[in-house]
């Protein structure tokens, strides 16, 4: 689940700012990548955010 009561698309959020939430405690890797399409690669989180589109129906 992320970790606040947001607004938005989760996976939009820019990556920087999710790697900030890790960095800050507020979630983790593993939430990273599993609920804002995340990862500590840039080609990874492109990959995961593509497979986030494909099951959305983006």
């Amino acid at each position: 689940m992320p970790s606040s009561g947001g607004y938005g698309d989760p996976i939009k959020r820019g990556p920087e700012k999710v790697l900030s939430d890790v960095l800050d405690g507020f979630t983790n890797l593993e939430a990273a990548e599993r609920d804002y399409g995340v990862a500590v690669d840039a080609a990874r989180t492109a990959a995961l955010r593509a497979g986030h589109a494909v099951t959305a129906g983006r």
